[in-house]
């Protein structure tokens, strides 16, 4: 297995590879907060059970996304210019269609979750075992691709900036303050200046969902907290 990857380019900057991975660690990180969470879960603790219900809407939708950005926005113009990945591509967004049934299945599991836990806890575990390789895969074969990239369009809207205050919060949890800071150098004011709400935001929801905000300062996307 090739070694993980660090988030900032050797030259110290952050880039387009730099976001990508940030989601990576926050798609293991998250999925490692579900199984320990939902190991312990007592179905009696509604208020616990309904926090977990949410957050499993939240991951969803951001992987889901993900994988359709990557899909319509940056594998095909990546195959096209290296046709050498091509096929390493193809397979990837073969993932993408195995992932979505597990996604619907996880959507079922959640929605009854107090009497579904095991059910729930299966689709977890699936998933990691099927995004683990998939990750892994991308950031050898993609991620040197989005080196280059150093700058992130600013959004048209208030509504699309909050949208993406609000992503960034979730993928900048449980990074380094080191990485964090060139990433910033590479986002726009309108951006910027909405993040720390963003991050004092969703930390309360850690400790809704989690019970603790900790996790750790990662600077490659394997996550290194509890």
């Amino acid at each position: 297995m090739a070694q993980a990857p660090n988030l900032l380019n050797d030259d110290g900057t952050a880039s387009m590879a730099t976001a990508m991975m940030m989601s990576h660690h926050a798609f293991r990180r998250d999925l490692a907060r579900f199984t320990k969470a939902l190991g312990a879960l007592s179905p009696a603790d509604g208020e616990r059970v309904a926090a977990l219900q949410e957050e499993w809407k939240s991951y969803r939708a951001s992987l889901h996304g993900h994988h359709q950005m990557e899909d319509h926005g940056i594998f095909p113009g990546i195959a096209a210019e290296h046709p050498d990945v091509a096929k390493t591509i193809e397979g990837l967004g073969a993932d993408h269609q195995r992932i979505d049934p597990l996604l619907e299945r996880g959507d079922g599991a959640f929605a009854a979750l107090a009497t579904k836990k095991e059910e729930a806890l299966a689709v977890v575990r699936e998933l990691l075992g099927l995004l683990t390789p998939h990750l892994a895969t991308e950031e050898e074969h993609v991620v040197p691709f989005l080196r280059g990239a150093k700058s992130f369009p600013a959004p048209g809207t208030d509504a699309e900036a909050e949208m993406y205050a609000m992503g960034f919060s979730w993928a900048m949890h449980g990074i380094a303050p080191e990485v964090l800071e060139k990433l910033a150098v590479m986002l726009p004011d309108v951006l910027t200046t909405r993040l720390p709400a963003a991050r004092a935001e969703f930390e309360g929801r850690c400790v809704r969902v989690w019970g603790s905000a900790d996790c750790g300062a990662a600077v490659t996307p394997i996550p290194n907290g509890p």
